[in-house]
């Protein structure tokens, strides 16, 4: 008589555990992308970015959205524009850089997101310029371009100029201000 045959391994919870966690977080995201081009909004933002499917687009964007910067300098009135090419020379996004892409993403939405920008625009700019007047406030400009679908848009595009009448001020940060929080 033989004897008898082992009784097959149970699993174990790590395992278990890292198979919900692939089936939670990568592929329910990404059958979800495949029927609905993109996971939910409700999803975490790393958890859309992990299920996003590149390049299928269902739904055209009915706008492009553009975003400046402008700085106040010391003994100064007038906001001035400040240069995003030596501020942010990486294009990495075809012909935005990562300033329009961060806003994109967070900056439009996040207050604190856009104060640390801030700080780090003063501090960037004084290392670039350290002869001109210090930046003593930051202030960050949105608008959004309509994109008309018998006109599409062809070539290289370029962000329009700043109007009252095309963008919005999304928000001022005085960086004189000791604790540092940003005004609105």
């Amino acid at each position: 008589m033989s004897a008898p045959a082992p009784a097959p391994a149970r699993p174990l919870r790590r395992d278990v555990a890292a198979a919900l966690l692939v089936l939670v977080v990568w592929v329910v995201p990404i059958s979800q992308g495949a029927i609905q081009a993109a996971p939910a909004t409700w999803w975490p933002t790393v958890v859309r970015d992990l299920g996003s499917i590149s390049c299928l687009f269902r739904h055209r964007p009915e706008s492009v959205s553009y975003f400046f910067i402008q700085v106040l300098r010391d003994g100064r009135r007038e906001w001035e524009p400040i240069d995003e090419r030596a501020m942010f020379p990486m294009e990495p996004f075809g012909y935005r850089s990562r300033f329009d892409r961060f806003m994109e993403r967070f900056g439009a939405k996040h207050e604190a997101s856009r104060l640390d920008l801030a700080r780090w625009v003063a501090a960037r700019d004084r290392e670039l310029n350290p002869t001109r007047a210090p930046v003593v406030a930051v202030r960050f400009l949105a608008g959004a371009q309509k994109i008309d679908p018998a006109r599409p848009p062809t070539g290289h595009w370029q962000k329009p100029a700043p109007t009252p009448q095309t963008v919005r001020v999304l928000s001022s940060h005085d960086l004189r201000a000791t604790e540092g929080t940003g005004e609105r």
